[in-house]
């Protein structure tokens, strides 16, 4: 996958918490802290999905899960895998 640089301005306790993360050997630099953490959202809300899909085959929810519903967890699975 080919990388592009983008620039984000962060709060200072969040750039505080970069340099920390980096300062403490986690991460290599700031760059790797931002991609870990933006993987992390990602899966969490592949899992969110997820968890909405299973609920609406399950009976969780009420109504019954839609053509949209079912379509958007393929797609978050689809991007799941290509990541």
């Amino acid at each position: 996958m080919a990388s592009k640089t983008i620039e984000v301005l962060l709060p200072g306790e969040l750039s505080g918490y970069v340099q920390r993360m980096v300062k403490g050997g986690r991460y290599q630099d700031a760059s790797e802290v931002v991609r870990e953490a933006l993987r992390r959202m990602e899966a969490a809300e592949l899992a969110d999905e997820v968890k909405q899909f299973e609920r609406a085959f399950a009976g969780g929810h009420d109504r019954s899960e839609t053509e949209d519903d079912i379509q958007r967890v393929e797609a978050a699975v689809q991007a799941g895998r290509k990541g």
